[in-house]
């Protein structure tokens, strides 16, 4: 079984989440505590097992704590010759939804659709190992019973050399994934554990790609400060523009006062030359009469 797509919508205090997987390689889902990677798990679970009006306490726990409406979960996925999108509404007007892509299509709803899906996963897909290989976080850690598992039992055989582990007519999908698992393994380390060319080269890619980073990061710190110091000298620069106009009131008023003195000092002067000549005037005046 391969998953596409798993879409999230108003599931705990899940508004949306939209994640395309790809088809090939190891995924790695990473993140702080409590925001929500187990609940990607827990709600395809949710989606494969439980009915849309189920009233089961896994299904209530799961309604969203934001909104009064339904929480929603969609996932596209392969299993055998199937590809398929499945989608269920529960809590608030419950629905379910099938579109089965391959091998024809197919499109039914409500728990017909829940009852096609159940039928799919029992033929394509071992339950049982589906299962056990899965760890959830504060699960039991307590041993799985797989004593009715095929899968397991077939490759315990193979390794102890009772079965034949190419069929006629087994293709890639028929594979070990013990074989597969080893083959990936080889291709990033050597037999003595020693990282591969391909490895090193994604190691120096990813040293590299660091130490660009770090150089980013300090120019990015660089232009914060300087944009942190733009904005402290443009609050000052208003402030000195500010004082300029304030100062430049005050010198148009002192330049009108001191053409005003300038003004009274003239006039000033005029009556005391008309004073002094008056004076003399007088002064002659005064000596003709006597």
């Amino acid at each position: 079984m391969k998953l596409h797509r798993l879409t999230l919508t108003n599931y705990r205090g899940i508004t949306h989440r939209d994640i395309t997987f790809p088809d090939s390689g190891v995924i790695v889902i990473s993140g702080a505590n409590e925001i929500g990677k187990s609940s990607m798990l827990e709600a395809l679970d949710l989606l494969l097992e439980s009915k849309d009006r189920s009233t089961k306490k896994d299904v209530k726990q799961v309604k969203p704590t934001h909104a009064d409406v339904g929480a929603e979960v969609t996932a596209e996925m392969s299993t055998g010759a199937y590809r398929f999108v499945y989608r269920k509404r529960f809590h608030k007007k419950p629905e379910t939804e099938l579109t089965i892509l391959a091998p024809r299509r197919e499109q039914l709803t409500g728990d017909e659709a829940h009852e096609r899906v159940r039928a799919i996963l029992a033929e394509t897909v071992d339950l049982d190992l589906w299962q056990a290989q899965r760890v959830i976080q504060a699960a039991s850690t307590s041993a799985t019973e797989l004593s009715g598992c095929d899968a397991l039992s077939r490759a315990l055989d193979v390794v102890a050399g009772e079965v034949d582990d190419t069929p006629a007519g087994a293709g890639p999908a028929d594979a070990l994934l013990v074989d597969r698992i080893d083959e990936e393994y080889r291709r990033y380390f050597t037999a003595t554990g020693r990282p591969t060319a391909e490895w090193l080269a994604a190691i120096n890619r990813l040293k590299a790609a660091d130490e660009d980073v770090a150089r980013c990061a300090a120019a990015i710190a660089e232009v914060d400060e300087a944009v942190r110091r733009h904005a402290t000298l443009t609050v000052d620069l208003e402030m000195a523009t500010r004082e300029k106009n304030s100062t430049a009131i005050e010198v148009a008023a002192a330049q009108q006062s001191a053409d005003a003195v300038a003004t009274l000092t003239a006039q000033l002067e005029q009556a005391r030359v008309r004073a002094e000549a008056a004076a003399s005037t007088h002064a002659a005046s005064l000596a003709t009469l006597t």
